[in-house]
C-alpha cells in the first residue's frame, strides 16, 4: 500500500485525490488509486454518485485484474483536492466543472484526461490557481453501467508533462499511478504529450466512427484515410513547430488489436453525442490558423457532424 499524506501532495505521496467524472477513464484511475490505499473521492452526476456510494466501483480490467473498491462519491465537491483528475467527455466538460469549484483546486495538480488539446485553455482559465498539467492516456476503457468499468486493452499508459508544476509533486503522482498498476511517462514536452496522442486518436476516431467499424476492419477497408489523417495532423503540428513521427503512428494503427473501438464510435453506436467538434473541429480550427489544407479531415468531420445532428 502506498504511503501518502493527508494535507499536501508535496511529501510522500500525491495527497487527496478527486476524480471528476468516473467513467471509463476516470473510474479506472479512481478504482486503481483507491485500491492502492490513496484517499480518493469521485464526483459524478447525482444518480452515478448515489450508485457508487452504495455499491462502490467495480473494475474489470485486462491490466489491473477484476476488483471492487469502496470510494466516497458525491455530486458536488466539498473538500479541497491536492490532485484533481478531470475525465469527462469533452461534450460534458463545462457542465462537469461546475461540480468542482476553483477554490477547491487551489494549488492542486489538475490532470485532464480528455481527448484533444483545446480543453487546456479552458481548464487553465477555470482553475487559474492550480497547476494544469498536459496529460494523455492510452487505454480502451468503457463505463458499462454507473460504477462499473470494463478495461479491455492490453495496456493502460499515461503521458504527463511537468507543465511548470513542482517537480516533486508531479513525480509523487507518477509514482502513485505506477504503484497502482499503470504505466507512466513524464515529459518536459507539453505539446508533444498532447499532439502525439492526438495524431493516433484522430485517425482512429474519425475513420472507425465514419466506417462504423473496429480498427481492424478500418485499416483493411480505409487505410488510405487513416494514413491521410495522420499526415494532416502532422502538417498542422509542423506549422506550429511540433514534430510528429507519422511512421510510428502508422505502426501503431497496424499493431492495435483488431477489435479496438475508439470512444467516438462507441458513442455513435449508443446514440450519444460524439466528440466530433472537440477532435476533428479542433484540428480544422488549428489548420485554418496555420493556413494548412486538411481535406480528408474536412470531409470526415462534415459527414460525422451531419450524423451527430441527426442523432
Amino acid at each position: 500500500m502506498s504511503a501518502h499524506t493527508t494535507d499536501s501532495g508535496s511529501a510522500a505521496g500525491p495527497g487527496r485525490i478527486t476524480v471528476l467524472a468516473p467513467g471509463g477513464v476516470g473510474g479506472l484511475l479512481a478504482g486503481a488509486l483507491a485500491r492502492d490505499g490513496h484517499p480518493v473521492t469521485v464526483v459524478a452526476t447525482e444518480s452515478t454518485a448515489d450508485r457508487i456510494a452504495a455499491h462502490g466501483l467495480r473494475i474489470d480490467s485486462a491490466v489491473l485484474g477484476d476488483f471492487r473498491v469502496d470510494v466516497p462519491a458525491v455530486s458536488a465537491a466539498t473538500e479541497p483536492a491536492d490532485v484533481l483528475i478531470v475525465a469527462p467527455k469533452a461534450t460534458a466538460l463545462e457542465a462537469s466543472l461546475k461540480r468542482v469549484p476553483p477554490e477547491l483546486a487551489e494549488g492542486a495538480l489538475v490532470v485532464p484526461l480528455l481527448n484533444g488539446f483545446e480543453h487546456m485553455d479552458l481548464l487553465r482559465s477555470h482553475y487559474a490557481g492550480a497547476h494544469v498539467l498536459a496529460a494523455a492516456i492510452r487505454v480502451e476503457s468503457t463505463r458499462t453501467e454507473p460504477g462499473r468499468i470494463a478495461q479491455t486493452s492490453p495496456f493502460a499508459a499515461l503521458d504527463i508533462a511537468y507543465s511548470g508544476a513542482p517537480q516533486e509533486r508531479v513525480e509523487n503522482l507518477a509514482a502513485a499511478l505506477r504503484s497502482a498498476g499503470l504505466q507512466v511517462r513524464l515529459s518536459d514536452d507539453e505539446d508533444g504529450v498532447l499532439w502525439r496522442k492526438f495524431q493516433f486518436l484522430l485517425g482512429t476516431a474519425l475513420v472507425c466512427t465514419h466506417n462504423r467499424s473496429d480498427i481492424g476492419t478500418a485499416r483493411a477497408q480505409r487505410r488510405d484515410d487513416l494514413v491521410a489523417v495522420a499526415e494532416e495532423v502532422a502538417a498542422v503540428a509542423s506549422a506550429n513547430g511540433i514534430d510528429l513521427d507519422t511512421g510510428r503512428v502508422v505502426e501503431m494503427f497496424d499493431a492495435a488489436p483488431v477489435p479496438t473501438k475508439p470512444s467516438m464510435l462507441r458513442d455513435r453506436e449508443a446514440g450519444r453525442p460524439m466528440e466530433v467538434d472537440a477532435l476533428g473541429g479542433a484540428l480544422l480550427r488549428a489548420a485554418r490558423r496555420a493556413g494548412v489544407s486538411v481535406p480528408v479531415v474536412e470531409r470526415l468531420v462534415a459527414d460525422l457532424r451531419r450524423v451527430d445532428r441527426a442523432s
